[in-house]
């Protein structure tokens, strides 16, 4: 539950070590760089140093990276070896690292290579996509026994079109009959669309059939440089096709061959990113004609044996300082196993500012008991605890997949533990309930979700208490939290009366001491709360307006309703689908088998519309009630130079 503290590095060293230098500073991986170059909008800065870096490598280094990146995605579709559920990257030992670099000469040949491939495939494809084309276009003319290059003869005209298929083809090959007898009308076929014509006719009656043609609509159609017939065409066209195909197959079991280089190709990728990562980060240096300069982030707890590190393995002068008072620095967490599974959760809210306690170890628990009580299910916990297990046991899976499973696996175990106190498997009905069963007491579920709400706020508040002490503003935890304190409790016992199963007449006592001390918390929060303002009436103004904040209050509360509503709504769903499955009746093996597969289908979608619901409700829960009390965030996340690779990992 802690923000690691951070120390600022200094760095000199000679400009002919500094490949050396931030060689080993990789390596370490526990220093973030900061950007000098920034600085060299001071003139007393630009007046002694220059920028570093090499825009122009990097973006060829960036280029090579692209291309090796699209050889390996291509090659993933040949490749046939058996692939995880979850990939993760491989350990590669520095001799097999370095093996292939020695190489890469040979990879980069097989990358052209490849390449070159490629292009002939691209353009075998577009050939064979030429003539499928064709073939479509010539189908329509396929019984045409002329060839489709003869328009004419000596005294005659050879007319092949088409008309639409609303035109009367019968209609019209009457009135071309009546009108011109020596003349020739055949229908060569016909679709959906159109109605295929052969027209032979004397070209001096050009002029009376291109008028009755105009009525129907007809087109002319031409096949520009084709000879012969349309059915020669085909089968000559289908020929080049099995002959492309035949070429392409044949590029194909060479790429598959190729797929043996994908490894090391993999390696190739990941070199080249770690070689544009240190020319990247020369552009956050400064430099003069013999020595360079960096400054960043480090852990505190591991400054003095970086320091020490660095000045034995090269010859550079490194100074250690710590952030002033008010300083912000890279955020780096250090949270024990539940702290650490929910993480990714806080962060899509916001890292935490470096000066704020982490939120994570106190939000973790919250977050799992309210997941597995929207859920509510013991089955359904068991099954996501187990699955989550099996998971992290059986694969290997990079460090965010396996807070998550864990996170999931924890979540699972807390909705075995509501499903113990609710009675509630499978939506199966009278399993007994360690406490009780919601569905036939729902008021009683509802009183304890809004108990649990008040209990989630008060240790937010807690939480403000906390961040406020750290800054030594003890006044505003008396101002800005004792009295809310005092205010929301009596407002509590006040609405005690109000609250489902509670019986009035036994908390009355209660309900008259709450409108005491809901008065003395109100008093204190008009004196107090508009404290920052410059006169009298606005301080009293400013007070006034702050207990608008208890109906805020009462409305976060009521948000924790919505832990009943989707608790009831797996359990009730669940017994539907019972209840649906044991409609079909068990008379022959057709419908036990008719009612598995409902019972599998049903209760799936049942587990997995409410375990997503679970978990965005929870996290909802957090981010509006819980974090809106205290959370400030806009932490920058600490990013240390190293090798950020994404096929390896290198072992040292």
């Amino acid at each position: 539950m802690a923000v690691v503290k951070m120390n600022k590095i200094s760095l000199i060293g000679l400009e002919t070590d500094k490949e050396r230098i931030l060689e080993n500073l990789m390596k370490i991986g526990m220093v973030e760089i900061k950007d000098l170059s920034e600085n060299m909008s001071e003139e007393e800065w630009n007046n002694l140093v220059n920028t570093d870096g090499d825009n122009e490598a990097m973006q060829e280094i960036e280029a090579k990276i692209q291309k090796i990146s699209t050889i390996i995605e291509y090659l993933d579709g040949y490749d046939t070896r058996k692939k995880g559920l979850f990939s993760s990257k491989r350990d590669i030992s520095v001799n097999d690292y370095s093996l292939v670099l020695k190489n890469q000469d040979k990879l980069w040949s097989v990358i052209e290579e490849i390449n070159q491939y490629d292009r002939s495939m691209s353009d075998l494809k577009s050939e064979k996509n030429k003539y499928s084309n064709l073939i479509l276009s010539l189908k329509p003319w396929e019984s045409l026994d002329i060839p489709l290059d003869l328009t004419s003869t000596k005294a005659s005209t050879v007319l092949i079109g088409v008309v639409p298929e609303i035109a009367d083809t019968g209609k019209m090959k009457q009135e071309i009959a009546d009108e011109v007898p020596e003349c020739y009308f055949e229908v060569i076929g016909e679709d959906k669309d159109q109605s295929y014509l052969l027209i032979i006719y004397l070209t001096s009656e050009e002029e009376a059939v291109s008028k009755i043609l105009k009525q129907y609509g007809f087109s002319k159609v031409t096949f520009k440089d084709l000879k012969g017939t349309a059915k020669h065409n085909i089968n000559e066209a289908s020929k080049n096709i099995d002959s492309i195909d035949k070429q392409i197959e044949d590029i194909q079991k060479k790429m598959s061959d190729y797929v043996s280089y994908k490894d090391d190709l993999e390696v190739l990728h990941d070199h080249m990113v770690i070689e544009r990562d240190r020319k990247k980060v020369l552009s956050s240096l400064v430099k003069t004609d013999k020595i360079f300069m960096l400054e960043g982030w480090l852990p505190e707890n591991m400054s003095e044996q970086v320091k020490s590190y660095m000045e034995k393995s090269c010859d550079c002068y490194v100074d250690i300082i710590k952030p002033a008072e008010d300083e912000e620095f890279p955020v780096l967490l250090a949270n024990r196993e539940i702290g650490k599974s929910v993480e990714s959760i806080t962060n899509m809210y916001s890292v935490p500012n470096s000066r704020e306690i982490d939120p994570n170890t106190v939000m973790a628990p919250f977050f799992i008991l309210f997941f597995g009580l929207m859920l509510s299910d013991g089955g359904y916990g068991a099954i996501l605890a187990i699955g989550s297990g099996i998971i992290l046991k059986m694969f290997k899976l990079d460090e965010g997949m396996k807070r998550f499973m864990k996170l999931m696996l924890y979540c699972g175990i807390s909705t075995m533990l509501w499903g113990f106190l609710f009675g509630g498997w499978f939506g199966i009905p009278n399993i007994p309930a360690l406490w009780f069963n919601p569905v036939d007491d729902p008021e009683l579920l509802l009183s304890f979700s809004l108990l649990f709400g008040v209990i989630h706020i008060f240790v937010a508040l807690g939480m403000k208490a906390a961040n406020l002490i750290k800054e030594k503003k003890y006044l505003d935890v008396l101002f800005d939290v004792v009295f809310w304190y005092i205010t929301f409790i009596g407002f509590i016992l006040f609405l005690l009366p109000y609250v489902p199963k509670i019986n009035a007449d036994e908390v009355s006592g209660l309900v008259n001491a709450g409108k005491y001390i809901l008065l003395v918390g109100v008093v204190l929060l008009i004196l107090t709360q508009g404290r920052n303002s410059k006169n009298i009436f606005a301080k009293l103004i400013g007070g006034v307006g702050s207990l608008y904040d208890l109906i805020g209050f009462m409305s976060d509360v009521l948000s924790y309703s919505r832990l009943l509503a989707l608790g009831l709504a797996t359990s009730v769903i669940g017994s539907i689908v019972n209840q649906m499955a044991l409609m079909l009746g068990f008379n022959n093996i057709f419908k036990i088998a008719l009612i598995i597969a409902v019972l599998l289908a049903g209760h799936l979608i049942n587990f997995a519309i409410n375990a997503l619901g679970a978990y965005v409700h929870s996290s909802r829960l957090q981010y509006i009630e819980f974090f809106g009390k205290f959370y400030k965030g806009g932490g920058t996340s600490f990013e240390p130079f190293k090798a950020n690779t994404k096929y390896i990992n290198l072992k040292q």
